[in-house]
Parts: structure tokens; C-alpha cells; sequence
């Protein structure tokens, strides 16, 4: 079983080679910042429409190799739990994005995860290399001053101490990231998102839980059938709320965080952007399917 990792800020994971536009050719480069900041809303809502994304994963995750067709490799994302693949979430990918081989890292002090929007990785020199999206999560083999020393799938770098500091203090891990997600208001939905560049609903929750070491499904189903189920009275910040076709009995299509006093904040949908909504929203309250706690 061949394993690689990522090697640019953001690889997005498409559901087939086939699926990339003429827009997304950023994308394919690895530069999802500029991919989501020049793509019109409708070209985003397409995305969704043509369901032409699986999911996204971050610099340095680590992906099953299952083969490699031309400049395409079939991939699965280890750390994204899915239901359906005990391997991990799958889909297609530019070998480009990728390690050329697998890497192994040499022993471990801790593991550092990014804690801010976005922090820069730097070279041996100090020089910056590339901007990290929060959930970045790095292997720590030292510190040196007020920096940071990780081994990368480019080799050794360093991150600033503060990029693994929460700048968001709740009183426990629910608030924090509450706290976390408010950072994020008004960013537009991404279909497949799961970096500070734009996040879908479920790829939102995963990510603010990764950020704390809380391992979660990445999909809104998967996370509705895992966890610790709440009764409505137990719910607190940081708990999930599910929503599902048919009054709620249905296929799970959306996911958000409770914030307290009957609100949730979410990655609402595609053309929409990050925002808080009021669960006895009509649309909301007919389509209610539970909470779920994964923070402790």
C-alpha cells in the first residue's frame, strides 16, 4: 500500500479527472487561495450543481495511493474518516500535488497543529515557503527561539510559536471553537471546502474539531452516526445539529454548530456564505435529525 503526502497549502480532491473547468486551473496547482478568490459565485454553486468535488486535503496529510492514471493518482485521504472506505475518503488528484514518494518521519516530540487562519512555513533560512490553512498538522522536532521546528514533506521548516497558539480561549473546547468559527462569517460556501479558503457545511465542522485533536467523520452522515447523541436539554456551544430529508428521518444533507440561545453557526450552502442561523428557522425545524457531541 503506497502512501504520499500532500505537498502545497490545499490539494482539492476531485470526483473525477474529468471534473476540473478551464476556472479551476489554480486548483490544480495547488493554489487554492486565488482559485476560490477569481471563481464567480455561479461557478462556485456549479461546483455543487455538476458534483464535481470530493472533499479537500491539507499540506502535509497523508493519502493511500490506490493507482496512478497519467498526471492522476486515485487517492484516499487517510485522515478523513469515511463510513463507506475504512482507508479513507477518496478521490482524484494531480500527482504534481503529491510527495514523490513516501515519506517517513524521523521521531517526534509532539504534534503542532495550525491554531490561526493562516500561518506561514518557513525554510532552513527562515525564508517563508508557502501560507498553511488552519487544521495544518505538522510533526514537531524541536523549537529554536520563538520558532517552531517541524519536518515537512519538503523537507525541515519552521513555523512562528504563535501559529499553534488558539487565539480563541472558551472555557472548554466547545466554546473555543465557536470562538474559532466566528472567524469565518461571510466566507462563501465551497463545496468541498475544508481550509480557511472556503468550507462546505460538514468539512467546516471537521475541520474546527481537527484543529483541537478531535477526530470526526468528514460527512454530515457519517457525523450524524457517530459521536455522543444529546438530548436537547444537554446541548452546549460546540455540539453539532444535523438536518435530514424527509422531516428529518431522511438522508443527513447539512450540519452546523450550536452557539447557544437556539442558534447555530454553519457553512450554509452553495451561493450562500457562513453565517448564523436560528434552529426554529422553518427549513430547519422541519428537517431537524439530532445533536452530537465529539469534544469532551
Amino acid at each position: 500500500m503506497e502512501t504520499r503526502r500532500v505537498k502545497v497549502p490545499v490539494a482539492t480532491i476531485w470526483k473525477s479527472k474529468e471534473s476540473p473547468r478551464k476556472v479551476d486551473e489554480p486548483a490544480l496547482n495547488g493554489d487554492v487561495k486565488t482559485w476560490v478568490e477569481q471563481m464567480s459565485d455561479q461557478q462556485s454553486v456549479d461546483l455543487s450543481e455538476d458534483d464535481l468535488l470530493e472533499t479537500q486535503a491539507l499540506f502535509n496529510d497523508e493519502v493511500i495511493i490506490d493507482h496512478i492514471e497519467g498526471d492522476w493518482a486515485k487517492v484516499y485521504v487517510a485522515s478523513q474518516r469515511d463510513d463507506s472506505d475504512s482507508r479513507g475518503y477518496p478521490g482524484w488528484v494531480p500527482v504534481k500535488l503529491l510527495s514523490e514518494s513516501a515519506i517517513t518521519y524521523p521521531p517526534v516530540t509532539s504534534i503542532v497543529r495550525i491554531a490561526v487562519r493562516a500561518a506561514n512555513l518557513y525554510d532552513e533560512n527562515k525564508q517563508p515557503v508557502l501560507e498553511m490553512s488552519l487544521g495544518t498538522v505538522l510533526p514537531q522536532t524541536g523549537t529554536e527561539g520563538d520558532m517552531i521546528e517541524v519536518v515537512t514533506p519538503l523537507g525541515k521548516g519552521y513555523i512562528d510559536q504563535s501559529a499553534a497558539i488558539l487565539p480563541f480561549a472558551g472555557t472548554n473546547a466547545g466554546e473555543t471553537m465557536v470562538e474559532m468559527a466566528r472567524q469565518f462569517l461571510g466566507e462563501r460556501y465551497l463545496w468541498g471546502g475544508a481550509s480557511s479558503y472556503g468550507f462546505d457545511c460538514s468539512g467546516f465542522a471537521y475541520t474546527l474539531h481537527r484543529v483541537l485533536g478531535f477526530d470526526i467523520p468528514r460527512d454530515a452522515d457519517d457525523q450524524q452516526e457517530n459521536g455522543l447523541p444529546l438530548a436537547p436539554e444537554e446541548i452546549l456551544p460546540g455540539d453539532l445539529v444535523f438536518f435530514a430529508y424527509d422531516h428529518g428521518t431522511g438522508y443527513v444533507h447539512h450540519v452546523g454548530m450550536y452557539i447557544g440561545n437556539g442558534q447555530m453557526i454553519e457553512s450554509r450552502t452553495p451561493g450562500a456564505k457562513v453565517d448564523i442561523a436560528e434552529l426554529t428557522e422553518m427549513k430547519f425545524a422541519s428537517e431537524f435529525a439530532g445533536f452530537r457531541r465529539y469534544w469532551r
